[in-house]
């Protein structure tokens, strides 16, 4: 634990806190629920079950060894779990913490080299290297609250309202590092006022002005330092994005893709490439040529936060498959053991943490807007449903 410096302070020091006051924990619990205790004494007992939370985490690691069996490669599980070159990050809420730094440290210490299944004598399995937890999100001034109406479910607010602006404001505003209140009004005004007036805006005048003067991606002329300088802007957003990304620091890491799109914005703004297709052609095509490879640049470097509205830029460019996805449901194991997981054609995915490589002469689709602007009125609407809610 020590060890870890580059961990988020209020892992690290809850952590801490915890080995101050180190004892024994039971795994058992008085339930007619849940998984069975397959030890003599305890297997006898209709209401002895293993704690969720020891089973729970144990699934990192089965999960890894059924996806293995199922790819027909039943040791890929190894790569992941007895080597130094994998990486492991765990990520979940601040209540959840002790059971990732150290329950689940303490059980993969005990089963050692693999354990049964790793044949005995294996190389240890891995320990968490990162473990990123959140704080707590309140919404309109109040703790969540199922039992009494005050929540918001997530099919509920998807038939309302798309993923992408969701998931962008609990980044941007989300409790990465502190207690944090989810308000509709905030909602509503970072929908509009930065996700739809900035990234959306671009990618929607951006493409449109291409698509109407060309109807493909132009082949460009001489790259002015001004065009270059832009270029190499976005470019160095993969080193700094990542490694944000790679330090947990999530909402910096938006942040910075966002300060990236206003520098382009700023580029179009003062390049006018719609008004330049009048008087110089061939620079009109240099400059939407640079605006489209920016796009095309910031479309891969949204995608952990904006994957839906990522793919629509990336299919808008002309390009073809998915750069991360689609996810599937598929039915695993056999008999009375079927079940379903989550799972993907991960080698299918195209994107490339990477800059633009977009080729003059590639066919763009008639535009279409990323966002909605949302109306005022969606405040008084959501506050209302949730009186009702609180009422009933």
């Amino acid at each position: 634990m020590n060890g870890h410096e580059d961990w988020r302070p209020n892992v690290r020091n809850f952590s801490l806190h915890l080995l101050d006051e180190i004892r024994p924990r039971p795994i058992t619990r008085d339930l007619d629920w849940g998984v069975r205790i397959p030890v003599p004494g305890y297997a006898e007992d209709e209401n002895k079950r293993i704690y969720v939370w020891f089973d729970a985490v144990i699934g990192y690691l089965s999960a890894s060894v059924e996806w293995a069996a199922l790819t027909g490669n039943p040791d890929a599980w190894r790569d992941w779990w007895q080597t130094s070159d994998a990486e492991h990050a765990y990520f979940q809420g601040k209540d959840n913490v002790v059971f990732h730094t150290v329950i689940w440290p303490a059980i993969l210490l005990g089963y050692g080299g693999g354990g049964e299944l790793g044949g005995g004598g294996g190389a240890q399995l891995h320990l968490p290297d990162r473990v990123f937890a959140t704080e707590f999100l309140t919404m309109e001034g109040k703790q969540f609250s199922t039992s009494r109406q005050h929540s918001i479910y997530l099919r509920d607010f998807l038939d309302r309202y798309d993923p992408d602006p969701l998931r962008y404001y609990l980044i941007a505003a989300g409790p990465e590092t502190q207690d944090a209140d989810f308000t509709w009004a905030e909602f509503v005004r970072r929908n509009n006022d930065e996700l739809l007036a900035n990234w959306g805006n671009l990618v929607n005048r951006t493409l449109t002005s291409a698509h109407r003067n060309f109807g493909v991606v132009p082949e460009p002329g001489t790259l002015t330092d001004v065009d270059e300088a832009l270029l190499a802007g976005v470019a160095s957003g993969f080193d700094i994005v990542g490694a944000q990304i790679e330090g947990g620091r999530f909402r910096a890491a938006l942040g910075e893709t966002m300060r990236l799109a206003s520098t382009v914005n700023q580029y179009v703004s003062d390049q006018a490439p719609w008004a330049l297709v009048k008087k110089d052609a061939a620079r009109a095509a240099t400059v939407h040529f640079v605006a489209l490879s920016a796009v095309d640049s910031l479309k891969t470097l949204f995608t952990p936060f904006l994957p839906h509205t990522s793919q629509v830029v990336h299919e808008l460019l002309g390009y073809d498959g998915y750069i991360a996805g689609p996810l599937e449901f598929r039915t695993a194991g056999e008999g009375d053991d079927q079940h379903e997981v989550l799972t993907g054609d991960y080698t299918a995915w195209v994107g490339r943490w990477e800059a633009s490589d977009l080729r003059p002469g590639q066919k763009l689709q008639e535009p279409r807007p990323l966002f909605r602007k949302l109306d005022d009125s969606v405040v008084d609407d959501e506050l209302e449903r949730m009186r009702n809610a609180d009422a009933a």
